[in-house]
Protein backbone atom coordinates (compact mmCIF):
# COMPACT_ATOMS: atom_id res chain seq x y z
CA UNK A 1 0.00 0.00 0.00
CA UNK A 2 1.33 3.24 -1.14
CA UNK A 3 2.06 6.42 1.06
CA UNK A 4 -1.15 8.30 -1.06
CA UNK A 5 -3.14 5.02 0.14
CA UNK A 6 -2.25 5.12 3.66
CA UNK A 7 -3.42 8.97 4.00
CA UNK A 8 -6.87 8.56 3.77
CA UNK A 9 -7.14 6.50 6.26
CA UNK A 10 -4.79 8.27 8.53
CA UNK A 11 -6.86 11.14 8.37
CA UNK A 12 -10.02 8.98 8.66
CA UNK A 13 -9.40 7.98 11.53
CA UNK A 14 -7.92 10.81 13.44
CA UNK A 15 -11.12 13.30 12.32
CA UNK A 16 -13.41 9.54 14.17
CA UNK A 17 -11.03 9.40 17.13
CA UNK A 18 -11.27 13.61 17.67
CA UNK A 19 -14.92 13.39 17.07
CA UNK A 20 -15.33 11.08 19.82
CA UNK A 21 -13.10 12.76 22.08
CA UNK A 22 -15.82 15.90 21.49
CA UNK A 23 -18.70 13.87 22.35
CA UNK A 24 -17.32 12.41 25.64
CA UNK A 25 -16.17 16.14 26.24
CA UNK A 26 -19.57 17.46 25.87
CA UNK A 27 -21.08 14.63 27.64
CA UNK A 28 -19.38 15.51 30.58
CA UNK A 29 -19.52 19.22 30.33
CA UNK A 30 -23.29 19.84 29.14
CA UNK A 31 -26.17 20.30 31.51
CA UNK A 32 -28.44 18.27 31.94
CA UNK A 33 -31.05 21.05 33.55
CA UNK A 34 -34.42 20.33 35.63
CA UNK A 35 -37.83 21.12 34.36
CA UNK A 36 -37.63 23.61 37.36
CA UNK A 37 -34.55 25.26 35.99
CA UNK A 38 -36.18 24.98 32.24
CA UNK A 39 -39.29 26.73 33.94
CA UNK A 40 -37.28 29.38 35.33
CA UNK A 41 -35.81 30.22 32.09
CA UNK A 42 -39.41 29.83 30.16
CA UNK A 43 -40.71 32.49 32.62
CA UNK A 44 -37.88 34.88 31.74
CA UNK A 45 -38.64 33.94 27.76
CA UNK A 46 -42.36 35.27 28.09
CA UNK A 47 -41.76 37.86 30.09
CA UNK A 48 -43.20 36.74 33.41
CA UNK A 49 -40.73 38.33 35.56
CA UNK A 50 -41.79 41.92 34.42
CA UNK A 51 -44.87 41.96 35.92
CA UNK A 52 -44.37 39.16 39.01
CA UNK A 53 -40.95 40.19 39.86
CA UNK A 54 -37.78 37.43 39.83
CA UNK A 55 -39.13 34.04 41.03
CA UNK A 56 -42.69 35.84 41.26
CA UNK A 57 -41.16 37.58 44.57
CA UNK A 58 -43.97 40.60 43.61
CA UNK A 59 -43.53 44.78 44.04
CA UNK A 60 -45.07 45.56 40.61
CA UNK A 61 -47.72 48.46 40.98
CA UNK A 62 -50.86 47.61 39.17
CA UNK A 63 -52.78 51.31 39.46
CA UNK A 64 -56.55 50.68 40.03
CA UNK A 65 -56.03 47.18 40.93
CA UNK A 66 -58.11 45.70 43.90
CA UNK A 67 -55.45 44.37 45.49
CA UNK A 68 -52.46 47.09 44.66
CA UNK A 69 -50.10 45.20 42.69
CA UNK A 70 -49.44 42.47 40.44
CA UNK A 71 -49.86 38.76 42.47
CA UNK A 72 -46.42 37.56 43.51
CA UNK A 73 -46.43 33.58 43.29
CA UNK A 74 -46.00 33.34 46.90
CA UNK A 75 -48.14 33.86 49.90
CA UNK A 76 -51.77 34.76 50.72
CA UNK A 77 -52.35 36.27 47.68
CA UNK A 78 -51.59 33.62 45.25
CA UNK A 79 -53.30 31.52 47.16
CA UNK A 80 -56.40 33.87 46.62
CA UNK A 81 -56.15 33.15 43.02
CA UNK A 82 -54.88 29.12 42.84
CA UNK A 83 -56.81 26.58 43.88
CA UNK A 84 -54.55 23.66 41.91
CA UNK A 85 -52.40 22.92 38.90
CA UNK A 86 -54.97 23.24 36.42
CA UNK A 87 -55.81 26.36 38.19
CA UNK A 88 -52.15 27.30 36.97
CA UNK A 89 -52.09 26.31 33.21
CA UNK A 90 -55.42 28.38 32.93
CA UNK A 91 -53.99 31.63 33.91
CA UNK A 92 -50.98 30.71 31.35
CA UNK A 93 -53.07 29.63 28.23
CA UNK A 94 -55.99 32.60 28.63
CA UNK A 95 -54.94 34.87 31.32
CA UNK A 96 -57.40 33.56 33.98
CA UNK A 97 -59.36 30.53 35.00
CA UNK A 98 -62.52 29.87 33.36
CA UNK A 99 -63.96 29.65 36.99
CA UNK A 100 -63.11 33.62 37.47
CA UNK A 101 -63.50 34.88 33.57
CA UNK A 102 -66.91 36.78 34.99
CA UNK A 103 -65.01 38.15 38.17
CA UNK A 104 -63.26 41.83 37.58
CA UNK A 105 -60.31 43.36 40.34
CA UNK A 106 -59.46 45.95 37.69
CA UNK A 107 -56.12 46.92 37.42
CA UNK A 108 -54.48 48.46 34.23
CA UNK A 109 -52.06 45.73 33.98
CA UNK A 110 -54.04 42.51 32.58
CA UNK A 111 -52.28 38.70 32.76
CA UNK A 112 -51.47 38.16 28.98
CA UNK A 113 -52.99 34.96 27.37
CA UNK A 114 -49.89 32.34 26.00
CA UNK A 115 -52.07 29.93 24.32
CA UNK A 116 -51.04 30.58 21.19
CA UNK A 117 -47.28 30.85 21.39
CA UNK A 118 -46.73 28.35 24.32
CA UNK A 119 -45.60 25.31 23.52
CA UNK A 120 -47.27 21.85 25.06
CA UNK A 121 -43.74 20.61 26.67
CA UNK A 122 -43.27 24.69 28.00
CA UNK A 123 -46.15 24.62 29.52
CA UNK A 124 -45.46 21.43 31.48
CA UNK A 125 -42.39 22.59 32.61
CA UNK A 126 -43.72 26.34 33.80
CA UNK A 127 -45.99 24.48 35.63
CA UNK A 128 -43.89 22.60 37.46
CA UNK A 129 -41.92 25.68 38.05
CA UNK A 130 -44.38 27.31 39.57
CA UNK A 131 -45.53 24.87 41.62
CA UNK A 132 -42.41 24.83 43.00
CA UNK A 133 -42.37 28.42 43.24
CA UNK A 134 -46.01 28.14 45.18
CA UNK A 135 -45.04 25.96 47.86
CA UNK A 136 -47.78 23.85 45.81
CA UNK A 137 -45.84 20.46 45.89
CA UNK A 138 -47.09 18.23 48.24
CA UNK A 139 -44.91 15.84 50.00
CA UNK A 140 -46.36 13.15 51.46
CA UNK A 141 -44.22 11.26 53.41
CA UNK A 142 -43.62 12.96 57.11
CA UNK A 143 -39.79 12.20 57.25
CA UNK A 144 -39.37 13.57 54.21
CA UNK A 145 -41.11 16.63 55.44
CA UNK A 146 -38.51 16.91 58.44
CA UNK A 147 -35.73 16.55 55.69
CA UNK A 148 -37.81 19.42 53.61
CA UNK A 149 -38.23 21.87 56.18
CA UNK A 150 -34.01 20.95 57.83
CA UNK A 151 -32.72 21.90 54.02
CA UNK A 152 -34.92 25.36 53.90
CA UNK A 153 -34.02 26.49 57.38
CA UNK A 154 -29.96 26.21 56.49
CA UNK A 155 -30.36 27.81 52.80
CA UNK A 156 -29.98 24.81 50.59
CA UNK A 157 -32.89 26.14 48.06
CA UNK A 158 -31.28 29.29 47.69
CA UNK A 159 -28.68 27.79 45.91
CA UNK A 160 -29.99 24.03 44.54
CA UNK A 161 -33.34 25.79 43.97
CA UNK A 162 -37.18 25.54 45.33
CA UNK A 163 -37.97 21.79 46.74
CA UNK A 164 -34.27 21.78 45.87
CA UNK A 165 -35.49 21.12 41.88
CA UNK A 166 -33.60 23.87 40.15
CA UNK A 167 -30.19 25.06 40.79
CA UNK A 168 -28.68 28.62 40.26
CA UNK A 169 -25.89 29.57 37.95
CA UNK A 170 -22.59 28.71 39.16
CA UNK A 171 -19.51 30.60 36.81
CA UNK A 172 -16.19 28.48 36.64
CA UNK A 173 -18.25 25.29 37.58
CA UNK A 174 -17.99 21.78 35.57
CA UNK A 175 -21.31 22.50 33.97
CA UNK A 176 -21.99 26.46 35.04
CA UNK A 177 -24.41 25.66 37.71
CA UNK A 178 -25.39 24.39 40.78
CA UNK A 179 -27.44 20.97 39.87
CA UNK A 180 -31.03 20.67 41.16
CA UNK A 181 -31.08 17.41 44.10
CA UNK A 182 -33.39 15.82 41.38
CA UNK A 183 -31.64 16.01 37.88
CA UNK A 184 -29.66 13.14 36.02
CA UNK A 185 -26.46 15.72 36.68
CA UNK A 186 -26.64 15.19 40.76
CA UNK A 187 -26.61 11.81 40.36
CA UNK A 188 -23.14 11.76 38.10
CA UNK A 189 -21.73 14.17 40.77
CA UNK A 190 -22.65 12.16 44.11
CA UNK A 191 -22.52 8.02 43.75
CA UNK A 192 -24.09 7.05 47.12
CA UNK A 193 -25.78 8.39 50.12
CA UNK A 194 -22.20 8.23 51.80
CA UNK A 195 -20.55 10.54 48.86
CA UNK A 196 -24.06 12.75 49.99
CA UNK A 197 -23.28 12.40 53.54
CA UNK A 198 -19.72 13.49 52.64
CA UNK A 199 -20.53 16.19 50.51
CA UNK A 200 -23.46 18.16 52.91
CA UNK A 201 -20.71 17.61 56.25
CA UNK A 202 -16.84 18.11 54.29
CA UNK A 203 -18.38 20.70 51.16
CA UNK A 204 -16.68 18.32 49.32
CA UNK A 205 -16.73 14.36 47.84
CA UNK A 206 -12.69 13.01 48.27
CA UNK A 207 -13.20 10.76 45.50
CA UNK A 208 -13.46 13.99 43.45
CA UNK A 209 -10.87 15.85 45.26
CA UNK A 210 -8.57 13.59 44.33
CA UNK A 211 -9.69 13.78 40.77
CA UNK A 212 -7.25 16.55 38.92
CA UNK A 213 -10.15 17.21 36.45
CA UNK A 214 -12.74 17.19 38.51
CA UNK A 215 -10.68 18.96 41.75
CA UNK A 216 -9.81 21.82 39.08
CA UNK A 217 -13.48 22.79 38.88
CA UNK A 218 -14.53 22.57 42.58
CA UNK A 219 -11.68 25.06 43.18
CA UNK A 220 -12.03 27.43 40.47
CA UNK A 221 -16.12 27.67 40.77
CA UNK A 222 -17.59 30.74 41.85
CA UNK A 223 -20.23 29.51 44.60
CA UNK A 224 -18.54 26.62 46.85
CA UNK A 225 -20.79 24.56 48.34
CA UNK A 226 -20.56 24.93 52.12
CA UNK A 227 -19.49 22.06 54.79
CA UNK A 228 -22.38 22.33 57.58
CA UNK A 229 -20.50 19.71 59.65
CA UNK A 230 -20.59 22.36 62.64
CA UNK A 231 -24.12 23.28 61.75
CA UNK A 232 -26.25 20.06 61.34
CA UNK A 233 -26.33 17.23 63.41
CA UNK A 234 -25.71 13.37 62.05
CA UNK A 235 -29.58 13.23 62.28
CA UNK A 236 -30.23 15.96 60.44
CA UNK A 237 -28.32 15.30 57.93
CA UNK A 238 -29.27 11.84 57.75
CA UNK A 239 -32.87 13.65 57.76
CA UNK A 240 -32.04 15.80 54.67
CA UNK A 241 -30.90 12.93 52.65
CA UNK A 242 -34.14 11.17 53.26
CA UNK A 243 -35.79 13.73 51.89
CA UNK A 244 -33.48 14.06 48.59
CA UNK A 245 -34.45 10.17 48.16
CA UNK A 246 -37.55 10.96 48.50
CA UNK A 247 -37.44 13.91 45.74
CA UNK A 248 -35.43 11.91 42.94
CA UNK A 249 -38.24 9.50 43.16
CA UNK A 250 -41.13 11.48 42.46
CA UNK A 251 -42.77 12.32 38.91
CA UNK A 252 -43.67 15.79 38.07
Amino acid sequence: MGKNQIYPWVIFFFVVISINVLLVYLSIRLPEYTPVWKGREIANKYGCFNCHGFEGQGGMKNPNYKYGEVPSWQGETAMMFIVDENDIKEWILYGKPKRLEKIDHGGLIKMPAYEKVISEKELKNLTIYLKAVMGLIQINDEKAKIGFEIAKKNGCFGCHGPYGMGGMPNPKSLKGYIPGWDGPDFAKLVKNDDELKEWITNGIIERLKKNKFAKRFIEQQIVKMPAYKDVLTDEEVEEIIYYIKWLRGQKF
